[in-house]
């Protein structure tokens, strides 16, 4: 009797064409993934920083206007808007904020006398932040209501205490 003899032939070198093109096509399916998660935390890494900065800019200018406001010695009413007023050397400093441009601007016009004023012309003004949609400051009795919508991505509505002397 013969013995059977067993021969296989994966013993041979390389590779057929179907495994490589296989192997070729794992890899060009694992490469997009990986691409399109990449590309995924990327724009999630940019609107983080694009809000980071609204959020630190609207900050700056809403504390800005709050330790004006607490500053201020009186307010008052000139031509349907809001003037705060501080007594610097003898002077009298007329603030008022406002929206121009799709900036926030800080009027200011310094007078000699406190004096009750029909219509105020600014002399001078600095830009807080921009892309502002809408800016208001209303007085609501007990408290200042300031509204801020900034370029529809921050609508905030801020409350400070009237701690200031109304003038007539």
């Amino acid at each position: 009797m013969k013995k059977l003899k067993w021969k296989f032939t994966c013993r041979r070198k390389g590779y057929s064409l179907i495994e490589l093109v296989l192997s070729i096509a794992m890899l060009l399916i694992i490469g997009m993934v990986l691409t399109s998660i990449l590309g995924i935390s990327q724009k999630a890494l940019n609107k983080t920083y694009i809000n980071q900065n609204v959020n630190s800019d609207l900050s700056y200018a809403l504390e800005y206007i709050k330790d004006e406001i607490e500053g201020s010695d009186y307010y008052t009413n000139i031509g349907g808007k809001i003037y705060f007023i501080k007594e610097f050397q003898g002077k009298y400093i007329y603030i008022n904020y406002g929206k121009m441009n799709g900036k926030l601007y800080r009027f200011a016009s310094t007078e000699n006398n406190l004096t009750r004023f029909d219509r105020l012309y600014a002399k001078g003004k600095n830009a807080l932040t921009e892309n502002i949609k809408d800016f208001r400051i209303s007085d609501e009795g007990n408290y200042f209501m300031i509204y801020l919508n900034y370029n529809d991505l921050d609508k905030i509505s801020f409350k400070i205490a009237k701690r200031i002397q109304f003038y007539e």
